[in-house]
Parts: structure tokens; sequence; C-alpha cells
């Protein structure tokens, strides 16, 4: 059973070197992900930090995207902190989703086929070959980076709709299954589609690493815990298609109920709280006290989930780095 840590582009650069830390002296996290969300820190600057403060752990993009970075400076940039790092990169990669793109005045057009050509040509470029495609969103003419990254870097295709699963599958070395799946049936029905994808796939990767990535808040009691994800939690299926949140598992009528609301901005937590479910909440986060998140990581296992990763949120009780070690100790030190 793996473990690894995902992170906000959003940390100070002594707050970032303190959790980076922690992480990479605590055996059980594998790696370090940092988000490219939205306007806020660079991420590959973080991941520089990060790199020249951590000896160990694999450290990467949770996740970038082929709208708002074109693939061929992604595949330079993670080639540079696989440079810096001794070979410890990792790209995660996605489609991105509306709370990224649209205040970039974006429109997320064929996500599947873009992700597709992107993953196929940062490949190419990765292992130093010339690269020539029209993608629609993106372009390349004879491209090849002046320079590559002595070891191989997996590519992990991110997601949580049906396609893009599929596609993990056929052409990932890893998968992480998005926000949303962080049940038994939300990684089942990630499985599902990730085995068709490995029926074609492009690697012959029997042993595919999937990660269930799930946001994490632990407080000494539920309330404390909740609060601090309920907001973007709401944001989330708010954005996300009614079709897609239905076919990872969450009622219609109780998606349409959050749907309906017409500025998150305007209520209150309380009015939040009262608004999503237990069970919306479930789909998307291991939350409340230690016991409780045990309990929910224990679901996990018994179900075959093998890697974890969490995103934690700071709360009431604990900071984000308390929050890293208290997982460690009072859940991953837990399991049997």
């Amino acid at each position: 059973m793996r473990f690894s840590v995902g992170l906000l582009n959003e940390y100070d650069p002594n707050e970032l070197v303190g959790i980076a830390k922690t992480v990479d002296n605590d055996k059980s996290y594998k790696n370090l992900f940092i988000a490219d969300e939205r306007l806020y820190k660079n991420t590959y600057a973080q991941l520089a930090i990060v790199a020249n403060v951590t000896s160990r752990i694999g450290i990467g993009t949770g996740v970038t995207n082929p709208y708002t970075r074109h693939p061929a400076l992604t595949a330079a940039a993670i080639s540079t902190i696989s440079e810096i790092s001794d070979g410890r990169a990792i790209l995660g990669l996605g489609a991105g989703s509306p709370m990224v793109l649209d205040q970039l005045g974006i429109s997320q057009t064929h996500p599947i086929e873009t992700v597709s050509s992107a993953t196929r040509a940062i490949r190419e470029l990765m292992e130093e070959k010339n690269v020539t495609t029209r993608a629609g969103v993106f372009s390349m003419e004879n491209a090849r980076l002046n320079f590559v990254s002595k070891e191989k870097i997996p590519i992990y295709i991110a997601g949580r709709g049906p396609k893009i699963l599929s596609l993990a599958g056929k052409m990932g070395d890893g998968v992480i299954a998005g926000a949303g799946l962080a049940s038994v049936s939300g990684m089942e029905y990630a499985k599902k589609h990730i085995q068709r994808g490995m029926e074609y796939s492009e690697i012959n990767s029997e042993n595919l690493d999937i990660i269930c990535w799930a946001f994490l808040s632990i407080a000494d009691d539920r309330d404390t815990a909740l609060d601090s994800v309920v907001d973007i939690i709401a944001r989330i299926v708010k954005a996300v298609p009614l079709k897609t949140l239905e076919a990872i598992g969450i009622p219609k009528k109780d998606a349409e109920v959050v749907k309906r609301i017409e500025d998150i901005n305007m209520l209150e937590l309380k009015e939040i709280r009262k608004t999503l479910t237990e069970e919306i909440v479930e789909q998307f986060a291991i939350v409340g006290t230690a016991e409780e998140c045990l309990s929910h990581v224990e679901k996990l296992i018994e179900s075959g989930v093998k890697h974890i990763a969490g995103l934690p949120f700071e709360n009431g009780s604990y900071d984000t780095q308390e929050i890293i070690e208290k997982f460690s100790e009072e859940v991953i030190g837990e399991i049997k």
C-alpha cells in the first residue's frame, strides 16, 4: 500500500520547505504532487524548491493541462525538474477544469483528443524525437527539446470521466483518479474504465499505478473537518457536468440541489453544509476524526485500492503540516 501527498500551489516558500521536508523524512509517503491551478504560485518554481530540499520522494505536477501550458513547454519544464531532482520527477497531466480555465477565457474543446495528443507529444519530446503535430488547441512544427532527462519521466493521466480514465489506462504510466472518486464505488467505477483502456495499452503496463486522489481533512471533531472542504466540493459539483456526476455515483437529485445555488460566495458554511449530503462529501474527501479517516481508508484498501494521495486542507484543529503528520501517525500507522 502506498500513500502520497498533494498540495495546492499556494504556499509561501518557507512553509513549502517545511512541508516538503516533513513528507520526505516520513517513509509513509511516496510522492509529493503540486497543483497547477488558477493564478496561484508557479507550479514549477515550487517543484524546484521541493527538489532542492528533498532527496527521496517523487515530485510532480498534480496536475497540469495542455490548455494553459503548451505541451512543449511542459516537457521542458518537467525535464528541468527531473534534472535538478536527480530523476524524481513525475508529470501529472489532465484536461483541466472550468475552475481552472474559465477565468482565463479558455474553452475546453475536445478534451480527450487534446490530452491524448499532448501525452504523445510530450513523451516523444522527452525521448529526443522531433515532433510535428496539429492538435487544434496546440501545434508543433519540428519541435525538439535541447536537453532531455537522463531518467524516464512517468506520465500520470488524471481525470474522473469515463473517456479520460480509459485514455489513462491506454496511454498512461499511471493514473490519478481525480477528485470525486474517493469512495469504494467511485474507485470501482474508475478501475472499470481504466481497464477498458488497458486492453488497448500503448505501453503494456500490467501493473499500472492507480492513485485514488482525495481531499484530506483530519480534525478533533467531524464538524471542524467538514468545514474546511465543503466549499471546494460544492464548487466542483456546481462546475462538473451533471452527467459526469451521475456516472461517478452522485445521485442526480443531490447534485441538482447544489447546482441550483446561484452564488456560492454568498453562502455561509452552515448553508453549504446543509446543501451537500455526507455521501457527496465522502466521494471527494477523507474527512473527520483520525478514527473516521482510518475507517474510510480501510474500506478503500479492502476494495483493492493500492495507492492513495491526500490533498490536505487546513482546519480549525490542524494546519497542513500537522495534518500530514497526523495522517501518517494515526491513520497509515494503524493500518494492519
